[in-house]
């Protein structure tokens, strides 16, 4: 049937004055709030900037809250009070044609906290003005039945308690908020938390949570937005990966792909630039957490996602009236059909899966049982020679990683809570590389893992809260290896043209128990930190105890004014590939460092805030490539790996952020820092990745229920280079080799890259399509392409060079639905 345009004309401007229309008319008469209870909140809260719990429910006739499930999880102990008070709000009705009527509505709570200093009744407001007492829970009924609440008993004095704030209604596919405002995590020198939009809308982060961190102060860049993290000085294995509390291998796919989970089943994340608390450890730098959170429980859910580079969907199913859900996710790539298009001979790819089961028995008891697993190829094959000496050259890459994971939360009478959780997994780890004339070098790596935590909160005095806590970890790795025999103590050798190879299969068991404890004080404006995480070691040649006691103190100077100041100790176990005997050195001792900062942060009038922070670290224990002669069992031997390098670090951070509040929020982060290392001879050299200034500037704009517009712009000082003079022929392994200017205190030895600059901007723009809620987005990484230098590419003989790219102009057009 065909369809005139003037009728189409017509029909979509009627559709546009209706949906005009219906979106007034919900602005107009949207559910108003009347009352709300207070939350009583644990001392030991211990809650993040704008923490919230996401909420959809619906909003009786009479105005009473019924069928309320949460959508986005906090805590399982907070969640149960928050649905208990949500249950007890009161609301105008909406209003349609002048008749009150039943809507449903999303509604994130966010708690602004304060401490009631004495009795009252009713319980006095920040402003002084009375409000209405705190109510109890209460199980509606339905229309027409009684919704009324028992009120409850009033706060005891000294005791933290939360009012929601309730910004303004607005169009019905708007989420609506009351405000949680509580503690930063006890423990922790420095967090940045990041939650909603600020996860999945930063310009040039392909809608990633995880690569939001790469914006984050104290971090320095990498070179073509590869998913590792250099932070405040320390090499990028020295900072840790977490799900869930457990440790993985990587967040990222290959080729700057996505988080190995899906974006929707990223309830939170938390940055530890340094100084983390005690429940995390094994790594000498800083920390990237990864909290996962349920997904919606409150109806069957669909959704799919495509752009140009991979294609993904999900579902959810709930059962038992919403207190439980299973949620599946799939994504696969499609880079090996256009990797070929751009490069003969290049297959580049990644799939990713996770299997979610959550279910509430209670308000006191949660539990979740979460696998997920990632794979990534790389292979690449060339053609070298010429006419009949033409050979085939290639290499491989291939990764790939499970992890089950188990939890249960249950919050014990006299505000204690229990957190028990078990953990699975196996890695694996294949390297292959073929060159014409030589022998083919391979290594095939495979770990398991066994992970349990257990921890408990005892609220233990008005002003003292203890956590104990046991962390295990058990990995069992072994490997099959193809290397050339290393040369050994003797005369000059000759020439060597084709070097041993000789096949190895080293199996290696690390077993790490690490018992915490942590003990926070909290006497008016003070708020004093201290912990001690004990960790018994064992691996290859080394077995014994490493203690890692940390402080933190946190002053609160005004009412918008905090200083801080943190010191403590960290340790890392060497990599298992330094550590293979007979190849490298089984008698490597942990990485040790030792972490100070001390700063301030405020909270400024429009929802900003800002902080600054100075931070010094210094590393010892760094292991480091080795020509070095000892003594071994049977004789002189060359150590090819040491542990004996030192380092330091030190630096100004400065952050500006607005928070996300009516569709806006931003920063601006600063960091101006100096990363060396001691190498034998006194001499102290830059670290390879260091960068003097780094600069990130993020903003993003909901314009309206349709539009969001954002950019990001970076800015950073070259990573240096230790200048090339000349090179010499060596006939051992035919080839040229570099000559480089002495070390020199001065740092006329080192050179730096070209300052790094690009853009990034984003657009998203929301639509329904049928039963569908559609989002479409255009991510533009490096908008106006900067010619960007990683490195330099020297000629043969080092006589010339040539800049080796950054990434070009890469334009990503992306489609996600959801039913």
């Amino acid at each position: 049937m065909k369809v005139s345009s003037s009728v189409l004309r017509r029909a979509l401007a009627a559709s546009l004055a209706l949906t005009l229309t219906a979106t007034r008319a919900w602005a107009d008469n949207a559910p108003r709030l009347l009352e709300a209870p207070t939350v009583n909140l644990p001392p030991d809260a211990g809650l993040p900037e704008g923490a919230a719990v996401r909420l959809e429910f619906t909003v009786t006739v009479e105005g009473a809250v019924t069928d309320a499930v949460v959508v986005e999880s906090l805590r399982p102990d907070l969640d149960a009070q928050v649905l208990e008070a949500t249950r007890a709000m009161r609301f105008a009705p909406a209003v349609r044609n002048g008749q009150p009527v039943a809507a449903r509505m999303r509604f994130r709570f966010r708690l602004r906290t304060r401490e009631v200093t004495a009795p009252a009744s009713p319980a006095a407001s920040p402003s002084g003005e009375a409000t209405a007492p705190p109510q109890g829970p209460t199980t509606p009924t339905g229309a027409g039945g009684d919704t009324r609440a028992p009120e409850a008993p009033q706060p005891a004095p000294g005791q933290r308690v939360a009012s929601p704030e309730v910004p303004p209604l607005r169009a019905p596919d708007a989420l609506n908020e009351a405000v949680v405002r509580g503690r930063r995590q006890a423990g922790a020198s420095t967090v940045m938390t990041l939650r909603a939009e600020e996860l999945t809308t930063v310009p040039g982060t392909l809608g990633e949570p995880t690569r939001v961190v790469a914006t984050m102060p104290g971090v320095a860049r990498t070179p073509f937005g590869l998913g590792l993290f250099v932070v405040r000085g320390a090499s990028f294995e020295n900072t840790g990966f977490f799900i869930d509390g457990y440790p993985v291998p990587l967040l990222y796919h290959f080729g700057a792909g996505p988080a190995v989970i899906s974006s929707r089943l990223v309830g939170q994340l938390d940055f530890y630039p340094g100084g983390y608390p005690v429940e995390y450890g094994r790594f000498s730098a800083g920390v990237i957490s990864l909290t996962t959170r349920p997904p919606p429980t409150d109806r069957t859910f669909l959704e799919f996602q495509i752009d140009v580079l991979r294609a993904g969907a999900m579902a959810v199913v709930p059962f038992d009236h919403g207190r439980g859900s299973v949620a599946v996710a799939f994504r696969r790539s499609y880079y090996d059909l256009l990797a070929p298009l751009f490069v003969d001979g290049v297959s580049l790819s990644y799939t990713d899966y996770q299997i979610r089961a959550d279910y509430r028995f209670n308000a006191r008891s949660r539990a979740s049982l979460f696998f997920f697993g990632s794979h990534d190829n790389f292979d690449r094959t060339a053609a070298t020679g010429v006419g009949e000496t033409t050979a085939e050259q290639s290499s491989g890459l291939n990764y790939n990683f499970q992890r089950l994971i188990g939890r249960w939360d249950y919050a014990l009478p006299h505000r204690m809570q229990l957190m028990l959780s078990g953990s699975v997994g196996v890695d694996r780890t294949t390297l292959t590389n073929t060159q014409p004339g030589e022998p083919d070098l391979s290594a095939y790596g495979r770990g398991f893992i066994l992970g349990e935590r257990a921890q408990l909160k005892i609220p233990t005095g008005r002003y003292l809260t203890t956590t104990l806590g046991l962390d295990v970890l058990t990995i069992s790795f072994d490997a099959d290896l193809r290397a050339p025999l290393p040369n050994n103590i003797g005369g000059i050798p000759e020439p060597n043209f084709t070097p041993d190879v000789y096949t190895l299969r080293p199996r290696i068991t690390q077993l790490s128990v690490a018992p915490y404890l942590e003990e926070v004080l909290r006497v008016g404006p003070v708020e004093l930190t201290a912990g001690m995480r004990l960790d018994r070691l064992t691996y290859a040649a080394y077995e014994g105890w490493i203690a890692d006691p940390r402080t933190v103190l946190r002053v609160k100077v005004t009412s918008r004014v905090t200083a801080m100041a943190a010191t403590g100790f960290f340790h890392q176990p060497p990599p298992f590939f330094q550590i293979v005997p007979g190849l490298r050195n089984p008698d490597l001792v942990p990485q040790r460092s030792w972490q100070s900062s001390a700063g301030a942060e405020a909270t400024l009038p429009g929802g900003f805030e800002t902080r600054v922070t100075g931070f010094y670290t210094r590393m010892y224990n760094l292991q480091r490539t080795s020509n070095d002669v000892v003594q071994g069992p049977n004789g002189p031997e060359r150590q090819t790996v040491s542990d004996d390098g030192q380092g330091r670090a030190y630096g100004l951070e400065f952050q500006l952020r607005r928070r996300l509040e009516r569709g806006v929020y931003g920063w601006v982060s600063y960091t101006l820092s100096r990363s060396e290392r001691f190498v034998p001879g006194g001499a102290v050299v830059a670290f390879p990745f260091d960068q003097t200034h780094i600069l990130n500037i993020a903003a993003s704009w909901n314009i309206n229920a349709r539009w969001r517009l954002g950019a990001r712009f970076q800015l950073a000082t070259g990573s240096p280079r230790q200048r090339v003079t000349g090179s010499f022929f060596d006939a051992d392994v035919d080839r040229h080799r570099p000559l480089y200017a002495p070390r020199a205190a001065d740092g006329s030895d080192t050179e730096r890259l070209p300052a790094y600059h690009q853009l990034d901007v984003r657009a998203d723009y929301r639509f329904r399509w049928g039963p569908l809620q559609m989002s479409a987005y255009l991510d533009v990484i490096n908008a106006y392409y900067a010619q960007n230098t990683e490195n330099w590419l020297y000629q043969y003989d080092f006589a010339r060079r040539t800049a080796f790219p950054g990434l070009p102009i890469l334009p990503t057009l992306g489609l996600t639905g959801e039913y």
